[in-house]
């Protein structure tokens, strides 16, 4: 079970300062979904890429797209054999 810390992270997220008024309004199924998939995709990264991306679009032209990173897709197990077979 996720603590204080995961749910002032979450709060910071979506820019709650009181992060036990967000604990008392949400239940513990609610916050336990939050926490799959924050574990799963972190909010803040992005949203800190995004800001980044805007930084650098604006100092040196370009669109902020130009400037996030690509998410690659995990590769399926028949393509991490194949690719392992190959190696070999």
């Amino acid at each position: 079970m996720p603590g204080f810390r995961f749910a002032r992270q979450i709060a910071r997220d979506f820019n709650r300062p009181d992060y036990f008024n967000m604990l008392r309004t949400m239940s513990s199924t609610e916050f336990d979904h939050w926490y799959s998939v924050h574990r799963d995709k972190p909010l803040h990264q992005e949203t800190l890429l995004w800001q980044l991306a805007h930084i650098a679009a604006g100092s040196y032209g370009g669109k902020p797209s130009d400037y996030f990173p690509e998410h690659r897709r995990p590769k399926t197990v028949k393509q991490q054999i194949a690719i392992w077979q190959s190696m070999g």
